[in-house]
């Protein structure tokens, strides 16, 4: 259920409507005005994820599973890149989480520069 929720509910609402916005979009070409609907959009989903983590450690309880990852990898760009957003605690604190296991730093939490549309 909660991979399905990550995959359907939070990455078309951010990889499209943000990510490409952001990232792969000049600055001076960007439509600030659908950035932040779809940041609204997006919170809302976010927000069920931070309840969902009060009651349970991962996604989908105790245990990391694929729910996780396909969340996670979201929000690992969504932390890194420059967007207004919520005071998320358990957001956070799950992202460190995620970002303290070593699989997941090498094979998801990996550069994306070659996706900018202005190179750093």
């Amino acid at each position: 259920m909660w991979a399905e929720w990550a995959k359907i509910n939070v990455a078309m609402c951010f990889t499209v409507p943000i990510f490409w916005r952001v990232v792969r979009t000049p600055e001076t070409e960007r439509d600030k005005k659908a950035i932040a609907f779809a940041l609204r959009a997006l919170h809302e989903r976010l927000a069920i994820a931070e309840a969902r983590l009060e009651k349970a450690e991962w996604l989908a309880g105790p245990s990391l599973t694929l729910a996780d990852i396909q969340f996670g990898h979201v929000l690992f760009r969504y932390f890194d890149i420059d967007i207004e957003r919520p005071d998320w605690p358990r957001l956070n604190e799950y992202n460190d989480r995620l970002m303290m296991r070593p699989a997941f730093r090498e094979h998801v939490a990996i550069s994306y520069d070659e996706l900018r549309a202005t190179p750093l």
